[in-house]
Order: structure tokens, then C-alpha cells, then sequence
């Protein structure tokens, strides 16, 4: 008797661990955000006078807009004939249609600079620049942007 009450417990312990499902699946591991880059290049050949980011007035600046999820730009401006090239990225963050806001790029940015998604962004390639570029200007060259979703 006691031999086939051991025997049905320990054929209802193989038929319910064969009836459960199994528990210890692999953990899915949680995939890194990748790093999206978008590179933009464009030319400015007309030079827009004198000024600083979210000041002056351009006819014919080129637009360098960001995209979705586009959060920051690493920025180098090369000039066809000054030693460093710069220019002013500014876009309008009160939604009056006046670019308001922006930063300075001499030459290049050092590390990624944070920028708004989705909004249209003005580059003024001003000939004499502000003090945030020393001897820095533009005549006509080219901006090339690397948009990104992280720095």
C-alpha cells in the first residue's frame, strides 16, 4: 500500500510539472536607445551684414530645420574664403514667426548643442560677427549639420 501511495504522489508531481508552463524563460533584455544621425549639409553665398544669434535681419538665409526626435546638432561651418567660418543658428521659440533664440558656431561646436525637435532653424552666416566669435565671419561656404536623438 504504501509503495502505490508513493507511487501516485510522484506521478502527480511529474504530470503537474508537465502540465505547468515553464517559468524560467530568459529575461528579453532591454534594448539600448540606438543613436540616430541625420547629416545635413547646405551653403550660404550671400553674406547677411552684421549681427548676433536672435538679432539681425537675412534675405536668402538657408534653413536647416530638425526633424522628430532630432534633440541635437554638432555643427562645423567651412568659409571659401575666411579662416573661420561662423554663423548664428537661431529659431523662434514664442511662436511669433521671429527667430528669438539661438547659439553661435565659430568654426565648429566642441561637443552636441542642444536644439528644439521639429522646428524650422535659421543659419545667419553674418559677415562680421558677434563677440562670441572673434574674428570669425562668413562670406559664402557651408554648413554642415549633425542632427541627433542623443548627445
Amino acid at each position: 500500500m504504501k509503495k502505490l501511495l508513493v507511487f501516485a504522489v510522484v506521478l502527480g508531481l511529474i504530470a503537474g510539472a508537465l502540465s505547468m508552463p515553464a517559468t524560467a524563460k530568459k529575461k528579453k533584455k532591454k534594448k539600448k536607445p540606438v543613436k540616430i544621425e541625420r547629416v545635413l549639409e547646405t551653403r550660404y553665398e550671400f553674406p547677411a551684414g552684421i549681427g548676433t544669434a536672435g538679432a539681425g535681419a537675412c534675405s536668402g538665409c538657408p534653413a536647416v530645420p530638425t526633424g522628430p526626435g532630432e534633440t541635437y546638432a554638432m555643427v562645423e561651418v567651412v568659409d571659401d574664403n575666411l579662416p573661420t567660418g561662423a554663423v548664428d543658428l537661431s529659431w523662434d521659440t514664442d511662436g511669433d514667426g521671429i527667430s528669438d533664440t539661438g547659439i553661435t558656431v565659430c568654426g565648429s561646436t566642441a561637443e552636441p548643442v542642444e536644439v528644439p525637435e521639429s522646428t524650422n532653424i535659421i543659419a545667419f552666416p553674418f559677415i562680421v560677427n558677434g563677440p562670441n566669435c572673434p574674428g570669425g565671419g562668413a562670406t559664402s561656404g557651408t554648413i554642415k549639420i549633425t542632427y541627433s536623438n542623443k548627445p
